[in-house]
């Protein structure tokens, strides 16, 4: 009986302490948009007045719950998790001192139109998501970064600052349900590499590859200490080189045509002045962080950054894909 009367007592201390000390909490329940539990997702509450996020992985029934947050107005967010589901976020959510707020989330499908599976993208992201190890190291010392990658977006995507021109052309693609996206004439993909999608990497002292299952798949990167050519003839995936600093790699593109369409789910314009900044790390065994800077004056006010996180998936491998016949996408698509 005393040990009952202690718990009910330090149960209603701990909630008069946690009222009195202006802090709340909020739980729920992250479904898809097919109604299944999006195990694995990121649930992100940014406070409003400060910037500050707090973030938890929903558990394996879709559930969560982000306790000890001060009491205040927050946006509650979910990353893009795979190619069809959308970025989640609901701003001016109140969370009022002592009490615990119920809120469930439903993902929506991605709002242009990409056909994926979500659902398998969660279900590769669970299966590796708890890899644990020192980083790998090549035999110069360096990190190695070979192998296969589940690659993500970046979970707080800054909106791009376009020229009159620019914005223009964004606003006519997106007025036209982005008709000619260039993917969907089996040409090549977003040279950034920011697609949730499989990428595979082989490194060696004077070159790195990646492979991956979208034309023109793959792009290489010349470690070799040498230049830029000066007179380079522009091509979808442009020319890399790359140099270490310490244990980050940084890789160079220029040298790209103006035919891409950039940053998947938003596919900006740009002109041939694009320039492309990549920094390589890998923290440890299961993660690889690229941090993206994209430079183009003749495009963007100021460049834009995007920080994506790639999975370690050692049990997977790239498939052959092809891109030719039975190309339904300018019959009908999922624009319409």
């Amino acid at each position: 009986m005393r040990r009952i009367a202690l718990a009910v007592f330090l149960f209603v201390l701990g909630s008069t302490v946690l009222g009195q000390a202006g802090r709340g909490a909020i739980a729920g329940k992250v479904t898809t948009d097919q109604g299944d539990p999006a195990a694995g997702v990121t649930v992100q509450a940014k406070e409003m007045a400060t910037g500050k996020i707090s973030s938890v992985a929903a558990g394996k029934a879709g559930e969560f719950r982000l306790a000890n947050l001060p009491a205040g107005t927050y946006e509650i967010s979910v990353p893009q998790m795979g190619l069809r589901t959308a970025r989640y976020a609901q701003p001016n959510v109140v969370i009022e001192a002592g009490k615990t707020l119920t809120f469930n989330i439903a993902l929506m499908p991605n709002n242009f139109g990409i056909i994926g599976d979500d659902a398998a993208f969660l279900q590769m992201y669970n299966k590796y998501s708890n890899i644990k190890g020192p980083t790998p190291r090549a035999a110069d010392g360096h990190p190695d970064f070979s192998g296969v990658w589940l690659a993500n977006v970046d979970p707080n995507p800054e909106p791009a600052q376009m020229l009159p021109w620019a914005d223009a052309e964004w606003n006519r693609r997106r007025e036209r349900a982005f008709e000619g996206m260039p993917t969907s004439r089996c040409l090549p993909a977003d040279p950034t590499l920011t697609l949730p999608v499989f990428y595979k990497i082989i490194q060696t002292r004077s070159l790195l590859v990646h492979l991956f299952e979208q034309d023109p798949h793959y792009r290489q990167a010349f470690l070799d200490g040498r230049d830029h050519p000066k007179d380079l003839d522009p091509t979808w995936m442009g020319h890399t080189t790359g140099r270490w600093e310490k244990d980050t790699l940084v890789l160079d593109t220029v040298g790209l045509n103006d035919k891409s369409w950039l940053l998947q789910a938003t596919w900006l314009p740009h002109t041939e002045m694009l320039h492309i900044v990549e920094r390589y790390t890998r923290p440890d065994l299961g993660h690889l962080n690229i941090d993206v800077t994209i430079e183009d004056p003749a495009t963007f006010i100021k460049p834009v950054e995007r920080h994506v996180s790639w999975l370690f998936t050692p049990g997977e491998e790239l498939l052959e894909a092809i891109c030719a016949e039975n190309n339904k996408f300018q019959e009908y698509s999922a624009f319409k």
